[in-house]
């Protein structure tokens, strides 16, 4: 029986909604009891995130029957006799803005290296770098922090035993700069460097006004080690003291949980190391679209590395992430025409109502064009930071993992499993899961101080999960038999199916059911680096997903094709009756019109303080489709998925069958 924590309540902070879940032992074991949600108030016409939070605990209280706030509205802790309230609350947030970072260190690709690594998983924006070889001199580094206007300074460099004095000379100008910054714009200071200095570095800083001063080991003892759990921690904790950060209403709150407020992201580096540590043979990717943030943590063979981008995301960030992957990104997965200059309108008014939801089927392919695009873009970003160097080739992942309403709130599972295969393109075998209230986030709290619960609800399948997909690689042929397939279900019937290339095939197989399933693939084809697979998989909300439209997906870059083929999907996935799409959005509007700029938009949106309207689409042909970041091929519209008369590769099932 495990030992008694206590009830546990789980808060994390989003842009757009406040989720909170409570955790209790149920018969020994620490489960996820309830979850619930609500709209953050941190903005107008609130100002006050507190009223959001109020209003996801009231609920969770009625489906409880858990009386959770006392009658001034405040949390009840610790947990009463009658079980009203909880004994312990941690919290976590991606709401507000990123720490704006200078790291200064010695060496760029040894200390300036580890401590970029160590903020992984931090809402942290490093607006400079500063090491020896930049040969600054005292004045240029006085100036150099001070014009990047920093809420966080974080110091590293220097190996055990190792150099002191180039260190020490450099924080003394830090010191020197934060005595010219006024005490209410003071960033806090980190030194993860050489443990020799630490004395100094608290004489430099522990006295200093208005100043909070972090101390840990040092991230890069030897040339060879790197340690940055500690560091990570110090920067999780300097997140917090940032009160700035969230705006007002918290501070009564953050005073009832022990480590006040953590980072998202940070949580999903743990957790996602601590899976990647469980399924030693898997590889494990979890991705979080927010509406102002996008995480995304990898472990790939038992290393795990955590990108977040403040750049990214379906609401607030929609117009930046239009900027960084470009129209063409998103107007791949739009099965009609629509202008560069009706994207941008698009983007400008979910950043100014990024909580709307699409209100026709072309506003539902815009939501979700901008998803897929967003989660390529980030595969390109995070995947020279992976282990191992997958530089050239996809790994496989065993596991995968999607939260944030934007893959897990399309209110309809197979749609979101569909996005989510869309924008990671995961090849071989994938166990897909979600987690829409935010379980992750309020783990990797618990993790700190709770960690045998964390290992309990991990391992009690608290996580939702869709399926099991199991996805071609290669190039498909339309009329090919691209996947082969066999289930055995646990009362011995048999299923067969042949999965045609450029297509999608689910078998409904669900919640708690497993089968044995063989698949093999056809001519050309893989499945990961196999041309057969037997194994048993588990069912889900969604089932068995047979994905043969090929890895990498190619997209036809005509707009009538992209019409015939993206509601396909929908319907394949999703069982739902097929929308087409009508004609008159495939061609582009044939009339003169006259188009605003988004500085224009933007201007008269300061001036009015209104929505920007949409706009009238311009003449012209949409631009030829560049290739994706997970590369492309050289082909014809009309042969993405080429006739080919032979049905099945029998050479390719023979090599299986002596292999």
């Amino acid at each position: 029986m495990a030992t008694r924590f206590g009830s546990i309540l789980g808060i994390d902070f989003g842009n757009v909604y406040t989720r909170v879940v409570l955790l209790d032992l149920v018969d020994g074991n620490y489960r996820l009891v309830a979850r619930s949600m609500a709209r953050t108030t941190l903005e107008e016409p609130y100002k006050d995130i507190t009223i959001g939070l109020k209003r996801a605990v009231a609920e969770l209280s009625e489906l409880t029957g858990r009386r959770l706030m006392n009658e001034h509205g405040d949390i009840i802790k610790p947990e009463q006799i009658d079980r009203s309230g909880v004994d312990q609350i941690v919290m976590t947030a991606s709401v507000g803005r990123a720490m704006r970072t200078v790291l200064i260190g010695l060496v760029p690709d040894v200390s300036i290296e580890s401590g970029l690594r160590a903020t992984d998983g931090t809402y942290v924006e490093v607006v400079r770098t500063i090491s020896l070889e930049d040969d600054l001199s005292d004045e240029e580094l006085l100036n150099a922090i001070l014009i990047s206007r920093p809420d966080l300074i974080f110091i590293v460099g220097g190996t055990e035993g190792g150099a002191e004095d180039p260190l020490l000379d450099m924080a003394r100008v830090v010191r020197m700069a934060l005595s010219l910054i006024s005490r209410r714009q003071k960033p806090s200071v980190i030194y993860a460097g050489n443990s020799a200095l630490v004395r100094q570095m608290r004489l430099l800083f522990g006295n200093l006004d208005g100043v909070n001063l972090f101390i840990a080991p040092n991230v890069r003892p030897t040339l060879e080690n790197e340690q940055l759990e500690k560091a990570q921690l110090q920067l999780a904790l300097a997140f917090n003291k940032q009160g700035a950060l969230f705006g007002r209403g918290l501070d009564s709150v953050v005073k009832q949980s022990r480590l006040g407020i953590l980072p998202t992201g940070q949580s999903y580096d743990l957790i996602v190391e601590y899976l990647g540590q469980t399924r030693p043979k898997e590889n494990v990717v979890a991705i979080d679209v927010g509406s102002a943030v996008t995480t995304m943590s990898v472990s790939i063979q038992g290393e795990t590395s955590t990108t977040i981008r403040t750049d990214i995301g379906s609401g607030h960030s929609a117009h930046s992430l239009l900027e960084i992957v470009g129209t063409e990104a998103v107007r791949r997965w739009l099965p009609f025409y629509i202008t560069q200059d009706d994207l941008e309108s698009y983007a400008l008014n979910k950043m100014l109502r990024p909580a709307s939801i699409p209100q026709s089927v072309q506003d539902l392919y815009l939501e979700y064009g901008f998803v897929r695009a967003g989660v390529e873009k980030m595969i390109a970003l995070s995947r020279p930071r992976w282990p191992g160097k997958n530089a050239e080739k996809t790994p496989s992942f065993g596991m995968v993992i999607g939260a944030g309403a934007a893959l897990t709130q399309s209110g309809r599972d197979g749609y979101d499993a569909l996005v989510l295969l869309d924008g990671l393109q995961p090849v071989g075998v994938s166990a897909l899961f979600v987690d829409p209230y935010g379980l992750i986030p309020a783990l990797g709290a618990v993790v700190r101080l709770y960690p045998e619960a964390v290992v309990q609800i991990l391992d009690g399948a608290n996580l939702e999960q869709m399926g099991t997909c199991i996805s071609a690689s290669g190039r498909p042929k339309r009329g090919r038999t691209a996947l082969r397939v066999k289930i055995k279900l646990d009362d011995g019937e048999e299923i067969k199916h042949d999965v045609p290339g450029g297509s999608i095939w689910v078998y409904p197989l669900g919640i708690g059911q497993s089968a044995e399933v063989e698949v093999r693939s056809g001519r050309g084809l893989t499945i990961g680096d196999k041309g057969r697979v037997k194994q048993r998989m588990e069912g889900g909300t969604v089932g068995l997903i047979f994905d043969a439209r090929g890895r990498p997906l190619v997209l036809p870059n005509d707009i009538a094709r992209r019409a015939e083929l993206l509601p396909l999907w929908i319907s394949q996935i999703t069982g739902d009756e097929m929308r087409p799409i009508p004609e008159e959005l495939l061609t582009p509007v044939d009339e003169e019109v006259t188009v605003i700029s988004a500085p224009d938009i933007l201007e008269q949106l300061e001036v009015a303080g209104g929505q920007p309207r949409r706009r009238l689409k311009q003449l012209g042909e949409e631009e030829p489709q560049p290739e994706s970041d997970f590369g492309a091929f050289d082909f014809d519209d009309d042969d993405i998925f080429a006739e080919d008369d032979n049905p099945f590769d029998e050479l390719n099932a023979l090599r299986d069958e002596l292999s």
